[in-house]
């Protein structure tokens, strides 16, 4: 199975940030996961593999949204102290 997430931001700089502060959390994967994350532009696109059936897939995306709502909130929160 495949899924693929693309995610719009205001500017390329914060897609990259987006970016940058999720890779961590994703190594590394269990066997029969795959992830592919790029910056372009704006958007920030995420592919996921899975061999591990619907659940598994399911349960990655929600662990990558989660991780992203996380990872703006912060940045979000930095950015109003500067």
């Amino acid at each position: 199975m495949k899924a693929t997430l693309s995610l719009d931001f205001q500017s390329p700089e914060d897609a990259k940030r987006i970016l940058s502060a999720i890779i961590p959390d994703n190594t590394p994967l269990p066997q029969g996961l795959e992830l592919e994350c790029r910056a372009e532009g704006t958007r920030l696109l995420l592919s996921i593999y899975c061999e591990r059936g619907l659940s598994s897939l399911s349960s990655t995306i929600e662990d990558i949204l989660s991780a992203v709502d996380l990872a703006i909130r912060t940045l979000e929160s930095l950015d109003a102290q500067n």
